[in-house]
């Protein structure tokens, strides 16, 4: 029973996805056309998606802190797919993902369209391309968004930091916010534990079978924690300490 509710749900989520992304790209090609800013668009539009997946997953998510206002530069702890959920839900805002994403059929051209920056980790010189990018797309109405542990986890704890991603903050001296995530599961009515059915990391599933586990969760509670004041300094290695530091005073594990 649980994988046919699971497979109606993703269904839903599927159409929900497509519908609303049709109206997008309808409005997206006339902005484009008058050459103006496409951000707001975005963003209502991923604050609309998010919001659907929350009812269909049941996704229930607590906000503790202050969300910064765009334009901002954050990190944050990376445990699954879903993490753009509560940032969405909280903040107008852009991604640095891994150039992968850019080749997923379908959902490599939608998340271009949705300004989100790729860069691939694998060359050192793409740092200075990213940079670039970088310093032009922090704007009133975005900001930026990135994942420093370079990969994600199964929440136990926080990964060491990648100073790397971090060289345009550090260059450029701007502060830094930073937020941590953590799920759970309603283990007490039958749910598979987050630590199992909601981070995706390592080869544990192909990414199908992970949302059909997902989907088969009769409630998903996430806590985002944003902090209260920024880190800024000038050495990326250095700004990577403070802020694993920071992060991990204020992180909680997915259990």
């Amino acid at each position: 029973m649980r994988t046919f509710i699971a497979s109606v749900k993703i269904f839903f989520l599927i159409v929900y996805t497509l519908s609303l992304y049709l109206v997008y790209l309808a409005v997206f090609a006339l902005i484009w056309l008058f050459k103006l800013p496409y951000e707001p668009l975005r963003n209502l539009y991923m604050y609309l998606w998010s919001k659907g997946m929350c009812v269909v997953l049941n996704i229930r998510v607590e906000t503790e802190g202050e969300p910064p206002q765009a334009p901002f530069f954050l990190v944050s702890n990376h445990l699954s797919y879903i993490d753009i959920i509560p940032l969405y839900l909280n903040l107008k805002c852009t991604f640095v993902a891994k150039k992968e994403v850019r080749s997923w059929p379908l959902l490599g051209f939608m998340v271009k369209t949705m300004g989100v920056i790729f860069i691939d980790r694998s060359r050192k010189r793409d740092v200075t391309r990213v940079n670039e990018i970088l310093s032009k797309s922090l704007n009133r109405y975005q900001g930026i968004i990135l994942f420093p542990e370079g990969t994600t986890s199964g929440g136990e704890e926080l990964l060491s930091f990648r100073p790397s991603l971090l060289d345009y903050p550090a260059t450029e001296e701007i502060p830094v916010y930073y937020s941590t995530i953590n799920y759970r599961t309603a283990e007490e009515k039958g749910d598979t534990s987050a630590n199992k059915s909601v981070c995706f990391y390592g080869a544990r599933d192909p990414f199908h079978k992970h949302v059909l586990k997902l989907a088969k969760n009769r409630r998903i509670d996430c806590k985002i924690r944003f902090c209260s004041e920024p880190v800024q300094c000038g050495d990326r290695k250095e700004l990577a300490q403070k802020l694993h530091s920071k992060m991990s005073r204020i992180f909680e594990p997915t259990s």
